[in-house]
């Protein structure tokens, strides 16, 4: 006589099977993610830790009739350079938002555009990497353009609070940052265009043979802006360009362009012309 099979028990070892099966998936999943979310709070915790090592921010002084402030009673914010290259050679700046706040980090630079991409100032392997400036640039931003790159992570850090910019009205707000150098400069730049472009976009151009070809890349990257800045520009205006992934597809990048503010001639002197 053959043995009878039951079905219900058939039906219970599948989904026994489906259940152990989903259970690995969440189980992969998750540990997937606190892998993730552990090394994003490294890299938090080691460029903190940087910054309390090498940031010094003075406030204005109370002044009285007789003393001068700040010209804009600001805080003065200082980068200890020797202390930073000793930790990493290749520290060619810093840059820094007043908001978002949370842009405020090294700026490093290799023979190469891969080495930083998940490496950390400290030189640590983390997928957050550094804030690093274009190998083929010169170091101290005195070219016409200048390019940044940082990474779009999900909790912010990096480059990701740069996705407000698409905003025109946080820009409205928000319009300046500022690059410190280790030749003690700190320059202001005032954002001139922001855009969504693909990877190959005439926008990471970098090289201009004349001032023509140079002044039709300004006016390119202003005719693909996301809104109008109204910042005007010339065939001697310098760029730092800012460039991270939007997360969309592998090859969108966001990238915003600012435009070095000329600093005002002091009264009683004369603006060097060049001449």
């Amino acid at each position: 006589m053959k043995e009878r099979r039951h079905p219900k028990r058939k039906t219970n070892v599948i989904s026994n099977t489906i259940l152990v099966f989903a259970v690995g998936i969440f189980l992969f999943s998750a540990y997937k993610l606190y892998t993730i979310y552990d090394e994003y709070n490294k890299g938090d915790k080691e460029y903190q830790s940087i910054i309390e090592d090498v940031v010094s921010i003075e406030e204005p002084k109370e002044t009285t009739d007789t003393e001068e402030e700040d010209s804009e009673g600001n805080a003065v914010f200082q980068v200890d350079f020797d202390k930073l290259q000793s930790i990493n050679k290749e520290v060619v700046g810093w840059i820094r938002f007043e908001n978002p706040s949370k842009i405020s980090y090294p700026i490093v630079q290799a023979e190469d555009n891969d080495k930083y991409l998940k490496t950390t100032v400290e030189g640590k392997k983390n997928g957050a990497g550094s804030i690093f400036m274009d190998a083929n640039n010169t170091a101290d931003f005195s070219d016409r353009n200048t390019f940044i790159y940082g990474h779009n992570m999900k909790n912010g850090s990096m480059f990701g609070q740069l996705r407000k910019y698409k905003s025109y009205d946080f820009y409205k707000e928000n319009p300046y940052f500022y690059i410190y150098t280790p030749s003690g400069e700190e320059i202001k730049y005032q954002i001139y265009a922001v855009s969504i472009v693909e990877d190959t976009s005439e926008s990471y151009n970098k090289y201009y043979t004349n001032d023509d070809d140079y002044l039709n890349y300004l006016k390119y990257i202003k005719s693909i802006s996301r809104y109008d800045t109204g910042v005007e520009v010339t065939a001697q205006s310098q760029l730092v360009s800012l460039s991270t992934c939007t997360n969309v597809t592998e090859t969108q990048r966001l990238l915003v362009h600012g435009v070095r503010v000329a600093e005002p001639v002091a009264e009683g002197q004369v603006e060097e012309t060049g001449e």
